[in-house]
This record gives C-alpha cells, sequence and structure tokens, in this order.
C-alpha cells in the first residue's frame, strides 16, 4: 500500500471509530511508541528517543484530557493518577535515560488497554459518544 493512501485509510479508520476503538488506537500506539523510545536509549539514539517520548506523552495527556472528571467520579479520579503515573515515568526515562521508567508506563498503558477491551467486548455496558479527542493526536511516525 502506498504510504498516502495508507495515510487516508488511517485517517478513514480514525474518523469511523467508535470511542472505545478510538482509547484502544490511542493505547496500541502508545505502546509502540514506548517500545522504540527503549530501543532508542539502548541503541544510544538519544534525540530519536526524545521524539518518541514526547509523542507517547502526548498520546497520554490526550486520554488524561479527555477523562469527564463529573460524570466518571471515581473511576475517572483513578484514570487520572494512573495517567499522570505514566506522564512521570515517561518524563523520567526522557531525561534519565531510564528504561525501567518506561517498562513502568508501559506496563500500566498494557493493563489500561486491556481493560478497555473487556469494557469494549460487553455487551452490558453502552459508551456515551463524546467529541473524538483522537484526532488531536497523531497516531502516525
Amino acid at each position: 500500500m502506498k504510504p498516502q493512501k495508507a495515510d487516508s485509510y488511517r485517517r478513514l479508520q480514525i474518523e469511523t471509530a467508535d470511542p472505545a476503538t478510538l482509547i484502544l488506537m490511542l493505547f496500541d500506539r502508545a505502546i509502540v511508541l514506548l517500545d522504540k523510545a527503549k530501543n532508542e536509549i539502548l541503541e544510544k539514539q538519544y534525540e530519536e528517543k526524545g521524539y518518541t517520548l514526547t509523542k507517547a506523552n502526548e498520546i497520554i495527556a490526550e486520554l488524561s484530557g479527555s477523562l469527564d472528571m463529573e460524570k466518571g467520579g471515581k473511576i475517572a479520579s483513578s484514570l487520572l493518577r494512573l495517567y499522570s503515573f505514566v506522564m512521570r515515568q515517561i518524563i523520567d526515562a526522557d531525561i534519565n535515560l531510564n528504561t525501567k521508567a518506561i517498562d513502568n508506563a508501559r506496563r500500566v498503558v498494557s493493563e489500561l488497554r486491556e481493560s478497555w477491551v473487556s469494557i469494549k467486548d460487553n455487551p452490558d455496558i453502552e459508551m456515551q459518544n463524546s467529541e473524538n479527542t483522537a484526532l488531536k493526536v497523531d497516531l502516525s511516525g
């Protein structure tokens, strides 16, 4: 598939996805970026690592910013704390070249992703339609 067609296909996927799928796409991209950043640290590609971790942090910040604290109650508060932890780990990894911090962030993001899979696959849970916040984050590169 040509890059332009792949970009168009990805944009169509994002524009037509339901909220739970968008969240899963964000988690998936964050995991890919965290893995990439860890390899970049190990290969001493520090400039690339900075770019990659910045993108990962933007995704987590977008997830955090999309929380509805009023309607979400304790769950939203817990997610906010987890997202804050992940962002701190990403910053630690960036500043201190700390691959353990990347492992910590990746573990939390992976666990959150699995929770969302369970929610998405549960027919008894109906997701509220909300503004597509994923369009504010670049899921490419």
